[in-house]
């Protein structure tokens, strides 16, 4: 995708996008300790939710005239934070809403659904590729506009299934956004 939006070499593309997984890899304890002392799980995924959906309506929607280098590390970098917020507040809050005698069961589902996403979101991905770049035979001439909106759109569901998540624990009392560390 940043071949064809920024002309640029697959290996600066995939410069670029290495700086992706370091940012969440440096991040990520950060943000887990921060949930740990401070609390705010339910908002945390509202937010991480939020970022992912303004980073792919970035890279579907600016137009080619304003779509440069800053702007690709840029949403990458929201991208980044993004994946470091949700899995930082996702993974504690297993334990919170499912009885321990449960727990691992709730966490083989959660892998169970994660790994459905990652075979069947590449054959999706792969699909709106082909039915919106009809004709075209040169991949550094595809259109993503599709895919990221497809991305963006499951940001869309992460934010209301977090709101309703926040919702439930006003009522119900999960502790979601309690500190998991409690004095």
């Amino acid at each position: 995708m940043l071949e064809c939006r920024l002309s640029i070499s697959s290996k600066d593309a995939s410069d670029i996008f290495s700086y992706f997984p370091i940012g969440a890899m440096v991040l990520t304890p950060l943000l887990g300790g921060f949930l740990d002392k401070r609390g705010k799980g339910a908002t945390m995924l509202i937010l991480g939710s939020l970022l992912m959906i303004a980073c792919h309506l970035v890279f579907a929607l600016t137009p080619a005239a304003y779509f440069s280098k800053v702007v690709a590390y840029s949403a990458l970098v929201v991208l980044g934070v993004s994946f470091s917020l949700v899995p930082a507040a996702l993974w504690p809050s297993v334990p919170k809403l499912v009885e321990n005698r449960y727990l691992g069961s709730a966490y083989s589902v959660v892998f169970w659904i994660q790994n459905i996403g990652l075979m069947l979101f590449p054959m999706l991905i792969g699909w709106a590729l082909a039915e919106t770049n009809k004709g075209i035979t040169n991949p550094l001439e595809y259109n993503y506009t599709v895919p990221m909106l497809i991305f963006a759109s499951l940001g869309v569901l992460a934010f209301v299934l977090a709101i309703w998540l926040k919702g439930e624990d006003k009522k119900k009392g999960y502790g979601l956004e309690l500190p998991n560390i409690k004095n």
